[in-house]
């Protein structure tokens, strides 16, 4: 897969073509092509179709463009590559992601808040959330966070995890529910035994 990816640069106008759809690539390819094709015609095949001075003209343009465009596709390679590196939205995810795994649940969803104000189709970020209100008991919010979740377009690959994410919810809730139940029955067995026992009636 690496050297597909390092030998698209090998060709003018195929990177930009191949990784960002772009029609001006294609247009580059194609003129490329064209260029290459006349050239070994004239040189091959109808050697008096080009003059030869015209002809060392033709192959030094060729020359001169294929190795400018390799190294302006490589430096723009590059700079994506560092601006992806930069990316604010990336490192406030990442610190999110080590406030969560350390319990430090207010931080955590202050950066999630901050990501999703940002951008409310950021996915990672409201699975994550909707993980972190579980765990704080706020059962209502987090099953709201994973209803808005699978209305965004994308939600398709997150859907084993949801799943998996409403099943814990449900499990968590029927935990409460009869941890409810039994301190009820408890406090109910404590107020029966301390009631004072009936008088018993005597005859007269």
């Amino acid at each position: 897969m690496r050297r597909m990816r390092w030998a698209i640069y090998l060709w003018p106008g195929l990177p930009q073509l191949w990784l960002r759809g772009s029609w001006s690539g294609l247009a580059v390819a194609v003129a490329t092509a064209a260029l290459l094709d006349l050239a070994l015609l004239g040189s091959f095949g109808w050697s008096e179709l080009i003059g030869s001075e015209w002809l060392r003209a033709l192959w030094l343009a060729l020359g001169v463009v294929w190795v400018a465009s390799a190294v302006l596709s490589v430096v723009g390679s590059r700079r994506q590559g560092l601006r992806g590196q930069a990316d604010p939205a990336g490192d406030a995810f990442e610190k999110a992601l080590e406030q969560y795994l350390k319990g430090n649940w207010f931080q955590a969803e202050r950066l999630l808040g901050g990501l999703l104000h940002s951008d409310a189709g950021d996915l990672d970020a409201r699975l994550m959330l909707a993980t972190l209100l579980r765990h704080t008991g706020r059962f209502g919010e987090a099953a709201a966070q994973l209803d808005l979740l699978t209305r965004f377009e994308g939600a398709g690959k997150w859907e084993w995890e949801v799943r998996r994410e409403r099943e814990l919810l449900s499990q968590a809730k029927q935990r409460i529910d009869s941890q409810d139940i039994d301190s009820q029955d408890e406090e109910q067995t404590c107020r029966s035994s301390t009631d004072p026992p009936a008088e018993i009636p005597h005859a007269a």
